[in-house]
């Protein structure tokens, strides 16, 4: 409980120092074309200092993925962070400080637009976030919650993931003994999280 509360210290004086500037780059360190690339990996916004977490694109991002698909993210695009819950920024990052950024970006506005599946819009999201050079299993978690827990639009709106689908996705066939209690933990520490802000 007190290392969440530092956090939520950490992550309070971190945020007043970025929701007040003028210019804030988004950065991904690490980059992966193998999945995808960007049309720039150190992406500059404006915070709007409206009492949110939201920001301005001062450029456009692009992302061309794996199958050549290009997704865009126009300049003087609001996007907020949504893709990340609250509830799990104490376990994933915030939505503006981890190698999932650009991710996020794209994702934040396919989604607001919805003029793709939702389905590719959350697979776009999971090729950006390995393109950006997020651990696979970190980025497969992601998107398994993105895809189970977000809203749908247009077909298939009942679909979800199946189990051999999701055990694939993390990697199940290399689970180890020490894997199982990192996730345990983790689970332990997200109820912890659940019941705090209950």
């Amino acid at each position: 409980m007190k290392q969440f509360k530092l956090f939520l210290v950490i992550f309070t004086l971190l945020f007043s120092s970025v929701a007040y500037a003028k210019t804030v780059t988004l950065s991904v360190t690490h980059p992966n074309a193998k999945y995808g690339v960007f049309s720039t990996y150190n992406l500059k916004v404006k915070p709007l200092n409206d009492g949110t977490r939201r920001v301005k694109l001062l450029e456009d991002l692009i992302f061309i993925d794996s199958k050549g698909k290009k997704w865009t993210s126009p300049k003087g695009s609001v996007v907020d962070g949504a893709t990340i819950p609250e509830v799990f920024q104490g376990f994933i990052g915030t939505p503006y400080g981890g190698q999932y950024v650009l991710a996020s970006v794209i994702h934040d506005i396919a989604y607001d637009e919805k003029k793709e599946s939702w389905q590719d819009v959350h697979q776009a999201f999971y090729d950006a976030m390995l393109a950006s050079g997020v651990e696979a299993r970190k980025a497969s978690l992601m998107y398994i919650a993105v895809y189970e827990a977000s809203s749908r639009w247009g077909e298939n709106q009942n679909e979800h993931l199946t189990d051999q689908k999701i055990l694939s996705l993390v990697g199940a066939d290399t689970v180890t003994e020490k894997d199982l209690k990192e996730i345990g933990n983790s689970l332990i520490k997200l109820l912890e999280v659940i019941n705090f802000n209950n």
